[in-house]
């Protein structure tokens, strides 16, 4: 029996329901997740994150023990078994390991974690990139793609928008359990309720979402319920009360929202880009952008009968291709594929977040130490322009980022970032203190207001 694992998150629950549609085809399947999944999606198994880091022995006895039980490795979010957090380790270190091991390695892309900044904001007028601050590491994003394509088998992505980011990927579709959704329905409302339920609203357009439909409830057209942070249970009931559900406005393309929606017997509303309606073609989510909102959903509050029509195409669409049974054959023919070979030549391996931790303390302190240094110069220690307090919060930072620093060093004496040993710093702050006795006496204040931490 071939087993699998699924790791190292569990977005949506879509992993647990991976799990559970290959099962009846032959496969052992678990998941692991690292912390305790969001919204309440349970795992298998919930690894502790911070021994992983910083327990060498721990972290290696979760390697031996995956390698010994699991065949296929079917990663999440662009993510690999023990991703690496600590300095001197690069993104996805494990794949080739686990290649050279004979394992079959997939790599599953949903989102953000592939999604250029540079590419939406091209294709879409009203890209999330544009209406939020949400950050966006292009580079590490391309290098991480670039790995992927030479040690996994295999790559996936979640939704037909993120082919544009992954061409030579399989898009393969959200998994429900179309049985255990269906609900039943009684006759259509005159008055029906709107729900909108973000899993994030800074990527959903929700700041657009809500002014458009409260003003509709405003007139008495719908009933509007702005929902977020829900259990699952309180997700799927919020989802049985709707008549309409309105998914993201500015990703261009549906989500899981979506297809839960239609599956409980609620009308679908989202943006979808005609490039990804092409690919996947008769799709019955309602066509709605952020100047339309309002009248497409204004429109449907009017027409009863429309309403009760997209309940069925929508309720037999996710049935066809959403379903446990249809999911999971597409999840068996890859897993049973013949093992492809890694491609050859140089990669570029992008850095750890343990790694970029260390550079972004690294300039924090650099920059505070040009802010103290002014202080510590000339004729005056402490001036008119330079108040005690601004001196002690100065100070208290940096004791706090380099104690930071301090923990984030490997076992070597020198700090290590891609390979390089970084120099110390010419003149650190101690050096400083110990010249400016004054200012000394300043920093022992301070850092008496900082738990652990002397000056």
């Amino acid at each position: 029996m071939t087993r699998v694992l699924y790791a190292p998150r569990n977005i949506a629950g879509q992993a647990t329901e991976y799990a559970a549609a290959v099962r009846p085809l032959g496969f052992a399947a678990e998941v692991w997740s690292y912390g305790d999944p969001a919204f309440d999606f349970g795992a298998d198994r919930v690894l502790d994150r911070e021994r992983l880091l910083t327990d060498p022995r721990h972290r290696w006895d979760v390697v031996d023990e995956a390698v010994r039980r699991f065949d296929v490795f079917h990663f999440q979010y662009g993510r690999s078994l023990l991703d690496a957090q600590a300095p001197g380790l690069p993104d996805l270190w494990d794949l080739p390991l686990l290649r050279s091991l004979g394992k079959r390695v997939i790599m599953h892309f949903r989102g953000s974690d592939v999604r250029l900044r540079s590419v939406h904001l091209a294709r879409e007028p009203h890209s999330y990139f544009r209406l939020a601050d949400v950050p966006c590491d292009e580079p590490r994003i391309v290098a991480r793609i670039a790995i992927c394509r030479r040690y996994c088998d295999r790559t996936f992505v979640s939704t037909p928008g993120l082919l544009d980011y992954v061409p030579d990927a399989t898009w393969v579709p959200h998994v429900v359990d179309v049985p255990a959704l269906a609900t039943a329905r009684g006759p259509e409302p005159q008055v029906p309720v709107v729900v909108h339920v973000p899993s994030s609203r800074a990527t959903k357009g929700s700041d657009v979402v809500d002014p458009a439909l409260r003003s509709l409830e405003a007139e008495g057209a719908i009933r509007y319920r702005a929902l977020s942070g829900l259990s699952r249970a309180g997700l799927l009931a919020a989802l049985r009360s709707a008549d309409v559900v309105v998914d993201s406005l500015t990703i261009g393309d549906h989500g899981l929202i979506a297809v839960e929606a239609m599956a409980v017997g609620a009308v679908a509303v989202a943006h979808v880009h005609p490039r990804n309606r092409d690919r996947n073609p008769g799709v019955p989510v309602v066509e709605a952008t952020v100047e339309d909102l309002a009248e497409v959903v204004r429109g449907l509050a009017a027409d009863p009968a429309r309403r009760a029509a997209l309940r069925e195409r929508g309720r037999a669409w996710v049935a066809a291709r959403h379903d446990r049974p249809v999911v999971g054959a597409l999840l068996a023919e890859a897993y049973r594929a013949p093992p492809t070979r890694p491609a050859l030549g140089p990669i570029d391996w992008p850095r750890s977040d343990g790694q970029r931790r260390v550079a972004e303390l690294e300039a924090e302190v650099e920059r505070l130490r040009r802010d103290v240094d002014p202080l510590t110069a000339g004729v005056g220690l402490l001036t008119r322009s330079a108040p005690r307090f601004a001196v002690e919060r100065l100070l208290a930072r940096i004791a706090q980022l380099e104690a930071a620093l301090a923990a984030s060093e490997p076992a070597s004496p020198l700090l290590r970032r891609g390979g390089r040993a970084l120099a110390a710093p010419a003149r650190g702050v101690r050096e400083v203190l110990r010249e400016h006795p004054a200012l000394h006496r300043l920093a022992r204040s301070a850092a008496r207001r900082v738990p652990g931490l002397r000056a």
